[in-house]
């Protein structure tokens, strides 16, 4: 009975380093941009890094909103910020999309995706019973590059349970707030410095084992396994500041 037993463990062995060499390959392939907010001071050397790292000549990106734009006053405005950077913004959906399925197509050909803020929690509900989530994710470990902003950021960790600490209520309940799971962190958009010692805050972030709080105009770029921090971004274990 040895014998079986130690190559049964051989076997398990070489499957779970099989599973790890592919989560670091493709963890080397992602590129992600999570701002707390882009629209304040201090986003430039973060936008053109992003530039940088979409690359493409004439690049096109695609545009999730977290609730829908009727009259895509929000879309038109970041249409135009990108387009100063020479990035197309030209692909729009939302939760009204009458085919997700042709929509999420035409998202996943683009160079980048752009994810919006708004209430983390709505937002993660509607993409995944559209079916957005896996499409997103598998996106994005192909060497896709997802842009997110706040809630659009959130949507990238493991849990997205850290909105609570920006005031999003979850809804509906109850909620699966698993995340797309793509960093080994949970963030934080519009921190405010000492905000973690508030009693709800501190009672949130005990559980939380790594989260990069960012205040407005900060934010991180992660790209081929490394995180660049852009701002004064500090970065929290189990509450308590780390650096």
């Amino acid at each position: 009975m040895k014998g079986p037993n130690k190559a049964l463990q051989r076997t398990r062995k070489d499957r779970a380093a099989e599973l790890k060499r592919y989560a670091d390959e493709v963890t080397m392939q992602q590129s992600l941009a999570l701002y707390s907010d882009d629209e304040v001071r201090g986003s430039s050397s973060m936008d053109a890094r992003v530039r940088e790292l979409i690359g493409a000549r004439g690049p096109r990106m695609g545009y999730i909103a977290s609730s829908p734009d009727p009259d895509r006053v929000y879309f038109e405005r970041k249409r135009a910020h990108y387009g100063d950077l020479g990035i197309d913004l030209c692909v729009y959906f939302d939760s009204n999309a009458p085919n997700p399925r042709a929509a999420l197509s035409s998202l996943t050909g683009c160079d980048a995706i752009h994810m919006t803020g708004g209430n983390t929690y709505t937002f993660l509900h509607w993409l995944r019973t559209r079916g957005a989530l896996p499409v997103l994710r598998q996106y994005a470990r192909e060497g896709g590059m997802l842009v997110g902003v706040s809630a659009g950021a959130i949507l990238m960790t493991p849990s997205v349970s850290s909105a609570e600490l920006c005031g999003d209520v979850p809804f509906p309940e109850p909620l699966d707030d698993t995340g797309m799971d793509l960093v080994g962190f949970q963030f934080w958009p519009h921190y405010v410095p000492g905000a973690e010692r508030n009693s709800g805050a501190a009672a949130l972030l005990k559980s939380a084992p790594l989260v990069y709080a960012c205040p407005d105009g900060a934010g991180l770029i992660v790209q081929s396994g490394k995180i660049e921090r852009f701002g004064d971004v500090r970065i929290l274990r189990h509450g308590r500041n780390d650096v």
